[in-house]
């Protein structure tokens, strides 16, 4: 079975990340068909942080496919679907088109943390607003991309039919361990994004995002902390971003280079010490 695994996997790196998005899923529906009461939602909630970091697996999947075959991708963003709130193709149009196409365009930038005036977004403004706007900001990319929006919206139908299912099933259960999770998701996603960002400059790329090259941040976000090498190259594997960071490091400025496991923090901070974008 690891020999099959192997070759439908594109890279040996990505079997970890399956392995935990299958057993998260796994756990899923274990919880939904056999718990009750108070148990559902203490593990939902002790699943959480484990979310998050398949949310991470979803960013790097949507970058760089896991599987060799594209039904298998489909499946397996069904089922992060089910985990994170991105459905399939989603953040391919969202995040891939959008954001990282115009992310030095506040203007263009479907995620910007910019106000009308320039000045930096609350966080907490930034991510009711921007989680928000997820969706409808993909109907709007869409439109300049229709093949790839069509398939979008054939697949947000079928990706919705399990959970329509397990709403019918056992409703209670269904929005404590799907509905709930999946909509908390999306806001911890925009708060990440939020600090990965918010509050840097626009010049170029090695003044835009914020890194963290802490192993307890990157090993659970699979290398998200090495920001600027990922907008640099977004194409590239995650499991190669440390290698084209350290080739970068010298042109990135001190204080986009943090120890702040929680990135989200850092826009204030920074805003309050008067630290230059």
């Amino acid at each position: 079975s690891a020999w099959v695994v192997e070759m439908l996997v594109r890279y040996r790196a990505d079997r970890a990340a399956v392995a935990l998005v299958l057993a998260v899923f796994a756990i899923q529906l274990g919880l939904f068909f056999y718990s009750e009461g108070l148990t559902t939602w203490l593990a939902m909630l002790a699943l959480l942080p484990i979310q998050v970091s398949c949310g991470a697996i979803c960013h790097n999947h949507h970058h760089v496919n896991v599987f060799v075959k594209k039904p298998l991708n489909r499946l397996f963003e069904c089922i992060l679907y089910l985990q994170t709130g991105t459905s399939p193709l989603s953040w391919t149009l969202h995040h891939n088109i959008g954001h990282h196409k115009h992310y030095l365009d506040p203007e263009q930038d479907p995620s910007s943390w910019q106000q009308a005036d320039g000045s930096l977004m609350p966080r907490w403004r930034y991510v009711l607003v921007n989680t928000l706007k997820v969706y409808p900001e993909i109907h709007r990319i869409g439109q300049k991309h229709p093949q790839l929006y069509r398939r979008f919206l054939r697949l947000l139908v079928l990706a919705n039919l399990p959970l329509l299912l397990a709403l019918l099933h056992d409703p209670r259960n269904a929005v404590i361990l799907f509905v709930l999770p999946m909509t908390a998701m999306l806001f911890m996603l925009l708060d990440n994004t939020y600090g990965q960002h918010a509050g840097t400059g626009f010049d170029d790329h090695y003044h835009a995002s914020r890194n963290v090259e802490l192993k307890r941040y990157n090993l659970p976000s699979w290398n998200l902390g090495y920001h600027t090498a990922h907008h640099m190259l977004p194409g590239i594997h995650w499991s190669q971003l440390p290698q084209l960071h350290d080739k970068i490091r010298h042109r990135i400025p001190d204080h986009l280079i943090t120890d702040n496991v929680l990135l989200q923090w850092e826009p204030a901070r920074q805003q309050r010490e008067g630290i230059p974008s």
